[in-house]
């Protein structure tokens, strides 16, 4: 009896171990879903605070929002049960766009003056080359708060009838980018990441012997690299964009800043993405989503 008793003490601490060992993984799930499905990521998490403190783009050569990697889906992604589609259908989810191209916003952050700046900048661009009009937030009506706190940078994709699910979080001061504020306002409008397109494979290569050892596994994969299939996205017609502001940086999750995860099979001679705003497809992106339908 005595032999057990200890095999199953010591069966406990080596979990313990384990579970210690894997912490950074240890995000709250809802009942019924697996860690690493799509709906592992439902709230916000201080271990992505921690890395954006600590965030430097000149040693990493990664955006802001790739610090939620592992943590977050597809990196800087909140989940919500009914939204699960690079732009999601609205004809399968009739309310994840904001009416009229109009997005009532506040700013609930603790933001300076200079912060603030870099927000309004970013959504004066939005606005000046697409129909879609950011205005203040009234009292009742369903709107897009824009807060700070630690735990990185992240957005809900779409919008949703339920007020809990708009949210756009940009830590300071890592988040504090225009490239990087206009990636997250456009998940809030509906946009994916370019590299879950179904065409992907002929555009890019992914290597995985690149990629942080503990971030080589299945389910990793699952939640940040898996395709979207043709019936749960739109493209508009449009071609893959490795310079679209909703592409991940040739470094995402990699060990090393010396080789790259992501190595594009097209001509392209540049990293992935930017700093600055939307690409020329991503205002076409953005057009076609909302403004089409205004004019037609």
């Amino acid at each position: 009896m005595n032999g057990w008793i200890r095999l199953a003490i010591l069966t406990v601490l080596l979990c313990g171990i384990v579970t210690a060992r894997r912490g950074r993984f240890r995000v709250p799930i809802r009942n019924g879903h697996k860690r690493g499905d799509r709906h592992f990521a439902i709230r916000p998490h201080d271990e992505v605070g921690r890395r954006m403190r600590h965030y430097k783009r000149s040693v990493n050569k990664t955006f802001p929002f790739e610090q939620g990697m592992g943590i977050y889906f597809q990196g800087d992604i909140m989940l919500r049960p009914e939204l699960e589609e690079n732009a999601i259908r609205s004809d399968n989810n009739p309310n994840v766009r904001w009416p009229n191209g109009v997005v009532p916003f506040k700013i609930t952050g603790k933001f300076t003056a200079d912060e603030i700046a870099i927000i309004k900048k970013a959504l004066s661009n939005i606005s000046a080359q697409t129909c879609i009009r950011f205005v203040d937030c009234q009292n009742g009506q369903i709107c897009l708060p824009i807060d700070n706190s630690a735990s990185g940078c992240w957005s809900y994709v779409g919008r949703s009838d339920y007020q809990q699910y708009n949210n756009v979080n940009l830590q300071t001061p890592g988040c504090m980018t225009t490239g990087t504020v206009t990636h997250e306002i456009l998940h809030a409008l509906g946009l994916y990441h370019e590299h879950i397109r179904p065409d992907r494979d002929e555009y890019l290569l992914i290597d995985r012997s690149a990629l942080l050892p503990e971030y080589n596994t299945t389910t990793f994969w699952a939640a940040n690299y898996e395709k979207m299939q043709y019936p749960q996205v739109e493209l508009f017609g449009l071609s893959y964009d490795y310079g679209s502001v909703m592409h991940y940086s040739r470094y995402a999750a990699a060990a090393s800043s010396n080789k790259p995860v992501f190595v594009n099979k097209k001509p392209w001679n540049k990293d992935f993405g930017n700093e600055v705003g939307m690409s020329a497809s991503d205002i076409t992106r953005v057009k076609k989503m909302y403004c089409n339908a205004l004019s037609g």
